[in-house]
């Protein structure tokens, strides 16, 4: 299951670095999604201000490369900090997860209840999913930075703070096809460094940056003069008689396939991670098939497509739970919601294989936590109250009841059933800390297969309604 995982996740890093070496950075303009929120924000400033043009900008590549450097030092000490904050895709997946999902949920359940009061019931209310502080306001400084860098300076973050842009700004100038001015045809006149969104183009000299260069096209768009040619660097002729064919433009945006995992792949994980750290309340417990909190930490970017696809809601956009070395990381959050018993979404959709695919059948197995009990906070005990909830949420039965007091029944566990799926958790009434709840694994563990007990029905055939 691993090795399907990231090889899928090699693939399409193989084809990016494949696709950028034989026309530069398409990906860019064409297949990420954070490029394609830029140009929105650049289209509506053009609407706004139609005399607005760009110019070309001298490239801060220390800056740049120094950020890149900064993110690999990271992950080769341990932590994917820089990663998580600067990768494109993790923020699109934070935005859209934390603003976007919240946002429209709200719209449709107001709008569902205007319907219902005519009675229209098309649509109905949706469980409007709680979000982290901290990750909803570190979503929304992001998306406030990159709207005015993309406001202000086009796209000033792809050539000076993302790290996938760095490493395809280097690969580029390897790029077989190559955007180059014809000096010969060339007037001067600007019109390409007008329409520049990289600021790559300087059209007084008559050159262009081509690493810097997010293969948009504009420039050959509005050039009069053929002066701008697009050709392999090793046919290149000074004297161009064919216009650039725009439907090359509309092949690259026909490939907008999903492209799976990050551009950059973890290599290590600090030494804070350690199983007596974890093994407690307090830790995260990590979604089922990511075998360890040190495998999770080391493969997962935070682009939390797994928190947006997640059916029952218990995968919750964290903070610093992982510490620093899996910042933003989702985690299992019991309080809102439990782990389905028969749910393998997170594995299915996980990009990097920070979460591994698992059958359901595995899947049962698989023990992410172990459940303890707090007797004196059970309101049996607490309240003299009779209460079961824990044992009739546990799908494996873990969770049992005995005879305690009179007629009540206090819950007792058998760990070696438990899979730490939170249901007992979720469901237990006590405030403000639950009775029951579950501590991580910070290894995975394997739960023993439960026994099925058929209990046979004694039906009472003096009762005059038996079934």
């Amino acid at each position: 299951m691993f090795f399907t995982s990231f090889g899928i996740a090699a693939a399409g890093i193989f084809f990016i670095i494949i696709l950028t070496l034989l026309f530069g950075r398409v990906y860019c303009s064409t297949i990420c999604p954070l490029g394609t929120f830029q140009d929105i924000v650049i289209y509506i400033k053009k609407k706004i201000n139609k005399r607005y043009r760009f110019s070309y900008l001298k490239p801060s590549y220390a800056f740049h490369y120094f950020f890149l450097g900064l993110t690999f030092i990271s992950v080769l000490i341990g932590s994917s900090i820089f990663l998580n904050l600067l990768e494109p895709f993790s923020n699109y997946g934070r935005i859209l997860t934390t603003l976007i999902e919240p946002l429209t949920t709200l719209l449709n359940n107001g709008l569902a209840a205007v319907l219902s009061r005519f009675q229209i019931y098309s649509l109905y209310d949706i469980p409007l999913r709680s979000v982290e502080t901290a990750t909803l306001f570190g979503s929304i400084f992001f998306l406030v930075l990159i709207t005015y860098l993309s406001y202000f300076h086009g796209r000033l973050f792809c050539n000076s703070l993302c790290p996938a842009g760095a490493i395809l700004g280097l690969l580029s100038r390897l790029t077989i096809y190559k955007m180059t001015v014809d000096k010969n045809t060339c007037t001067e006149c600007g019109a390409c460094e007008k329409v520049c969104k990289a600021n790559c183009i300087e059209s007084k000299t008559k050159k262009i940056d081509f690493s810097a260069c997010i293969g948009c096209f504009n420039c050959i768009k509005s050039c009069p003069t053929d002066g701008i040619i697009y050709t392999p660097a090793q046919y290149y002729k000074p004297i161009q008689d064919k216009r650039f064919d725009s439907s090359r433009r509309l092949f690259f945006q026909s490939i907008s396939i999903p492209i799976v995992g990050s551009v950059i792949q973890t290599a290590a994980q600090s030494d804070t991670v350690r199983s007596g750290y974890w093994n407690t309340k307090r830790n995260p417990v990590s979604p089922p098939g990511s075998e360890s909190i040190e495998h999770y930490s080391t493969y997962c970017t935070a682009c939390h497509l797994c928190v947006s696809e997640c059916p029952t809601r218990v995968l919750y956009p964290a903070f610093t739970e992982y510490g620093m070395v899996g910042i933003f990381q989702p985690k299992m959050n019991y309080d809102a919601s439990y782990c389905n018993y028969e749910c393998t979404t997170c594995g299915d959709v996980c990009p990097t294989g920070a979460i591994l695919p698992l059958s359901i059948e595995k899947k049962k197995l698989v023990q992410i936590g172990k459940t303890v009990f707090i007797k004196d906070d059970c309101v049996v005990v607490a309240k003299k109250k009779d209460c079961a909830a824990c044992s009739e949420h546990c799908p494996t039965k873990a969770v049992y009841t005995v005879p305690y007091e009179g007629k009540l029944k206090l819950p007792e566990l058998n760990n070696d059933i438990c899979v730490g799926c939170g249901a007992c958790e979720h469901a237990c009434p006590t405030t403000p800390r639950k009775a029951i709840y579950v501590t991580a694994n910070s290894v995975h563990l394997q739960a023993q297969k439960p026994k099925v007990q058929k209990q046979e029905k004694i039906i009472d055939i003096k009762e005059d309604f038996p079934f």
